[in-house]
Parts: C-alpha cells; sequence; structure tokens
C-alpha cells in the first residue's frame, strides 16, 4: 500500500500545473455545493428549533403589517396555561449606510419571561432596567457590524421623522432564533416618537405569549382568536415555528433554487474534472503499459490510477469544505435573502457531506478513462508509443 502511495505521489507531480488547478476547481465547487447545501439545512433548523420555544405569535387578523393594541396582554395573562405575555413593536433603522437596513424589535419589560431561554442567568434584564438605552444584539449581526459590548452607538430611523437614537450594547442575544436581532426597550421608542410628533398610540407590531406546555398551544391558540373575535381589532394566532415558516416562504421556493443550482455546479465540476483526468491517464498509458508488462495486475494498476484522482479530490474537498466551515460555522446573516429571519450555518455533518461528494465526483470522472486504458493490452500501449 505504502509503495502505491508512494507512486501516486510521483504520478501527482509529474503535471503539477494540472494537478493544482484541477484542485483548486473542486475546492471552489466544494466550497460553493457546502454554502448551498447549508441554506435550506439552516431554514429547516430554524423553524424546527423555534418549535420547542412554547411561544404563540399573535398578530392583527385583517392584515399582519397592522397593528395591535398593547393592552391586548393584559386579557391575555388571565387565561389558563399563559406564563407571559410581550407586546412588539418594529422600527426600521441603518447603523452607517441607508441601503443596509436593521430591524430593530422594541420589547416590554416582560420579555425576559416570554424568551427566558435568551438569557437564562437573568443578568440582562437587571443590567436593562438600570439604562433605558440597553440594546441586546444577535450573534451573527454582532459580528457582522463588529460591534463590543458595553460599546456606544447611533442609529437612525428610515421613518419620515428621520429620528436618531443612542443605544449600549448590554449583551449578546445567543439564540439562534434571531440572529440578526437588534432588541431595545419599547418604552424608549414609544417616548422618542412621541417627541418626534407621532400619535400617542398603544400600537404593537405583534403579542409574543409564552405557555407552560406544548399540549396547550393549539387551544390556547383558538382562545385568543375567540376571545378577541368581536373587537376592533381580531387577532390571527400561530405558533412561533409557523410565523418563522410563514416568513420564509415569502421568499419564494428558494429550496428548489438551490438544489437547482447544486446540481449544475456538481454536473460542471464533473465535466472539468473529467477532462482533466481523461487527459491525464492518456499520457500515462505508456506508464501502465510498462506496469503491465512487468507483471501488475490490472487491480493494482487501478488502485495506483484511482488513487491519484481520490487523492486531487480529498486536496480540493478538504480545502473548500474547510473554508466554507470556517466561514459560516458561526453563521453568517443572508439579509433579506431570507427576510432578515435567521442566517447561514455550516455544520461538521454537511462539511463532510460535502467533503465526500467532492471525493466522489473526483472517482467518477476518472471511472470512464481509468477503465479504457486498463482494457488496452500492453503490448498494444507500446505500439501506440513508438
Amino acid at each position: 500500500m505504502l509503495k502505491v502511495l508512494k507512486l501516486v505521489e510521483r504520478n501527482m507531480r509529474r503535471n503539477l500545473r494540472r494537478t493544482i488547478l484541477t484542485a483548486l476547481t473542486i475546492a471552489l465547487a466544494t466550497f460553493i455545493f457546502t454554502i448551498l447545501i447549508s441554506v435550506p439545512a439552516s431554514m429547516d433548523r430554524l423553524v424546527t428549533d423555534a418549535g420547542t420555544g412554547l411561544r404563540l405569535v399573535v398578530n392583527n387578523k385583517t392584515a399582519p403589517w397592522e397593528d395591535l393594541p398593547a393592552r391586548y396582554c393584559t386579557e391575555i395573562r388571565k387565561m389558563p396555561g399563559v406564563v407571559a405575555c410581550v407586546a412588539m413593536t418594529g422600527w426600521f433603522a441603518n447603523y452607517r449606510d441607508v441601503s443596509e437596513t436593521i430591524q430593530v424589535f422594541a420589547v416590554g419589560p416582560e420579555e425576559p419571561d416570554v424568551f427566558p431561554d435568551y438569557d437564562p442567568t437573568g443578568t440582562l434584564r437587571a443590567a436593562a432596567l438600570k439604562d433605558r438605552r440597553a440594546a441586546f444584539v444577535g450573534t451573527v449581526l454582532m459580528k457582522k457590524e463588529g460591534w463590543k459590548i458595553g460599546q456606544f452607538i447611533t442609529l437612525h430611523g428610515n421613518d419620515a421623522a428621520h429620528l436618531n437614537l443612542n443605544f449600549v450594547i448590554l449583551g449578546t442575544i445567543k439564540s439562534k432564533h434571531y440572529p440578526n436581532a437588534f432588541v431595545i426597550r419599547r418604552a424608549y421608542l414609544m417616548e422618542a416618537e412621541k417627541s418626534a410628533g407621532y400619535p400617542d398610540n398603544d400600537g404593537a407590531w405583534s403579542l409574543v405569549v409564552r405557555t407552560d406546555s406544548a399540549e396547550r398551544l393549539s387551544g390556547l391558540a383558538r382562545q385568543i382568536d375567540d376571545h378577541f373575535n368581536n373587537s376592533d381589532y381580531q387577532t390571527r394566532t400561530v405558533t412561533e415555528s409557523d410565523a418563522l415558516a410563514a416568513n420564509l416562504s415569502a421568499v419564494g421556493n428558494i429550496r428548489t433554487i438551490v438544489v437547482a443550482l447544486g446540481i449544475i455546479v456538481i454536473l460542471t465540476v464533473l465535466l472539468i474534472a473529467a477532462n482533466s483526468a481523461a487527459m491525464t491517464v492518456r499520457e500515462q498509458s505508456g506508464q501502465v503499459a510498462i506496469i503491465r508488462a512487468l507483471g501488475f495486475s490490472r487491480g493494482i494498476t487501478a488502485q495506483l490510477l484511482f488513487g491519484e484522482c481520490a487523492a486531487i479530490g480529498l486536496i480540493g474537498g478538504l480545502a473548500g469544505a474547510l473554508c466554507a466551515w470556517r466561514l459560516c460555522s458561526d453563521g453568517l446573516t443572508l439579509g433579506a435573502a431570507l427576510n432578515g429571519n435567521g442566517a447561514l450555518w455550516v455544520t461538521r455533518s454537511q462539511t463532510l457531506a460535502a467533503l465526500a461528494t467532492a471525493m466522489m465526483v473526483s472517482l467518477l470522472s476518472g471511472l470512464v478513462p481509468i477503465l479504457e486504458v486498463l482494457r488496452i493490452p500492453p503490448a498494444a500501449a507500446f505500439r501506440k508509443i513508438v
């Protein structure tokens, strides 16, 4: 086996330029393929994980972009099975560039009770009570903007009033449900809008409710909608996972697009690698004839040729898959591609799957030319050389 590996290494150095270019082609394709297969996986994990939060999202039944009275939470908290309810208002702003929108979520003081998984120790809640400018940022957005804990920043509103609000970042939201979120105190936003001349209202974009068990989710959703059925603002209540799935579906059938792109990438690399393998094997026909004449079997010769293809696929696949994992293992924001929801994560399992795919493609690319050269008798191969 060691002798075969040494011969494989020498063969790869026979035409070093072609070997490097082929490996780089496979590396680039593997990188793209790893990113592509991670997009639908990240979307699925986002929705699945949200299903464990025991939360309901209450929106206006007429249209989800219409407000609801924040006082509804007072009535919802009295319903059986409700642990907490918080009013959430959105604010579109930007940090430095107007083309790069930051989705700000302004929440009430009950937010830690609705999202206990975001701050299990309660330290962020205590810190927020001391400073009304307190802000908590998702890990992906934090990394993207290069912010630090304790940093003072100013966000510029994209609304008609063009509010400029100052915040101090007190902590990060480690949950992967909303890694791009920028969470502030709702009272601070309401006071700033009132000072800017906005009408004094108690409207909220949505209400988020946490229950005490998963069995109560569907029944409580119906109870909330029935309770406000004859009110001025009727409600439509869904689970948090359904709300996220609806937001993600708004970007279109991205899964089909990703799968199609992945197939195109694999076929393109297969053709390029097959062409390179065919030229490499054709150049080695004389060497194969000599090896066969010396008594090497077809099996040993096949190991030598397929070993070279596997080595190139391994080198290129490792380079591409590891680059994708290094770039996206901590999360990479996709911005408008997912309506600001979630991010792209590349896991170890997806990295290994992409590496295995790269090696398989490299081996398949050499299958036809290697089988052809193995069928040629050594004497006929020598006549071709002469």
